[in-house]
């Protein structure tokens, strides 16, 4: 019985040990073996992928057996891991706005794309606008060897291969072209620079990522781009303030659509009262320069109560300012002015026979009227009228 239970133990304890050989590792990751710090090997698990004997990423046709379907995703580490002498290599991963950030982890993403945030603050544009903004980069690790070992920090490092590019590309543009021009992409054209070999053939942005910290870079897309709160706060007042220019404009329009229907409707009704008090007709002309001063005051009115400019027009016909003034006032000044006008008009060089004329006339009209009817008409020139002689 004794024997029974050593033999047991020892079952359960060469299992235990061999199990501890392993290591699980999940899928689109990848792990470092070391033995006593050194570099050893990579463990990596991505369907349809492989690493070859570089660590490079490749694709990968070959069939799984048996085995390698059973185990999944838990690999060989070595005989020594459970006496610790090879181990799991551990890293600290720093990637801004990521849960892993500050905290050691025994794995690195390999053959997953994956977003990472670029931060940019205070950088000038060709304005010297401080500008504050965040890039999404779209990366994927290629290497893993090259990405944990041959670099300190491979985001780091990559930050600080971008940022000079977009620092250079902002002062090289405006706020308002960068957010505005179509044809100023800050994302694509940074990428398409970060593509180019240098002038004396140095290898492109691209090429040394890759080369040296075994990271392809797949895409960028801006996400914000920012300038300093006071510039939005003098931007924004000076929206409202042409909002305002903008309201107060339709404003007088609509105030001066609805005045002129009524004006109109009073022009009517006093050029009509003017023929019947005087007994005579107003000609076609006269009535539409009754009708244009009457719209001409109306709105230097209007504009001289917005302070638009200081009022100059002629005011009542008693001299007093039409501001406040009702439309029948108006009315009044206007045609107070239209008389002016065709007093001044009688008084013209080369129109003196023609208004004698006319006067003439009106005073044979209204002798031919007392002729007719035993009085005179109230328009009559001479004003003898209306009583009987």
């Amino acid at each position: 019985m004794f024997t029974f239970l050593v033999f047991l133990a020892v079952i359960f304890g060469f299992f235990f040990y061999l199990f501890s050989c392993y290591t699980v590792v999940a899928e689109g990751t990848a792990k470092q073996v070391v033995r006593f710090g050194e570099y050893r090997k990579t463990l990596f698990v991505k369907k349809g992928y492989k690493l070859d004997e570089n660590c490079e990423l490749i694709p990968d046709t070959s069939y799984k057996t048996f085995w390698q379907k059973l185990l999944g995703g838990a690999r060989w580490v070595s005989w020594l891991k459970p006496l610790g002498i090879d181990k799991i290599y551990n890293q600290i991963e720093n990637f801004p706005d990521e849960n892993l950030n500050g905290i050691k982890t025994n794995f690195i993403l390999t053959g997953t794309q994956f977003q990472y945030g670029l931060e940019f603050t205070k950088m000038e544009d060709n304005n010297m606008l401080p500008l504050s903004g965040k890039i999404t980069m779209t990366v994927v690790v290629t290497n893993p060897y090259k990405a944990v070992f041959l670099i300190k920090n491979w985001f780091d490092a990559l930050v600080l291969r971008i940022l000079p590019f977009v620092r250079q590309y902002i002062s090289e543009h405006t706020y308002e072209q960068i957010l505005n021009d179509h044809e100023v992409r800050l994302d694509a054209d940074i990428f398409l620079l970060l593509n180019q070999s240098g002038n004396n053939g140095e290898p492109s942005t691209f090429s040394v990522l890759k080369d040296q910290y075994g990271i392809t870079l797949l895409a960028l897309e801006t996400v914000n781009i920012d300038p300093p709160p006071e510039y939005r706060k003098v931007t924004l007042k000076e929206w409202q303030a042409k909002q305002n220019v903008k309201v107060a404009k339709q404003n007088k329009e609509v105030e001066v659509e609805e005045t002129s229907g009524a004006l109109e409707i009073m022009i009517k009704n006093q050029i009509e009262a003017m023929e019947k008090n005087c007994d005579c007709k107003l000609s076609k002309q006269e009535k539409l320069q009754i009708r244009q001063e009457c719209i001409n005051i109306l709105l230097r009115d209007r504009a001289a109560k917005n302070g638009e400019f200081s009022d100059i027009r002629v005011g009542n016909a008693d001299g007093t300012s039409f501001v406040g003034g009702s439309i029948a006032e108006i009315i009044g000044g206007a045609i107070a002015v239209f008389h002016q006008f065709k007093e001044k008009s009688s008084k013209n060089p080369g129109g003196g026979k023609v208004q004698q004329q006319e006067r003439q006339n009106i005073e044979q009209a209204a002798q031919e009227f007392f002729d007719k009817n035993g009085i005179y008409p109230r328009w009559d020139p001479l004003k003898r009228g209306p009583k009987k002689p």
